[in-house]
């Protein structure tokens, strides 16, 4: 089964804008992740019970970050949740 990132931000959070380019950078690196971004003013019904603040990273289910990680250590985590190594080397 295919792991799934599920980030979740509004528009007026000073952190998510940082948040969707993290996303992005994960996307183009893990394509073999289902990485998803979703923007809470426009889906509240997708809020999921354990989310207490924005941005989150919920990686399989679970709180893995609230509030944004270290680029290499989000692409350390999803590369641990694959087993592998990302297409290029993570930034630090």
């Amino acid at each position: 089964m295919m792991p799934a990132l599920d980030v979740y931000v509004v528009r007026h959070c000073f952190g998510c804008t940082e948040a969707m380019r993290l996303a992005r950078v994960a996307a183009s690196r893990f394509p073999s992740i289902s990485i998803r971004v979703v923007d809470l003013q426009r889906e509240p019904e997708a809020r999921p019970e354990n989310l207490v603040a924005v941005p989150t990273y919920i990686l399989d289910g679970q709180v893995i970050w609230l509030g944004n990680p270290r680029q290499a250590d989000l692409l350390l985590r999803l590369e641990r949740s694959l087993g592998a190594k990302p297409a290029e080397e993570s930034e630090r």
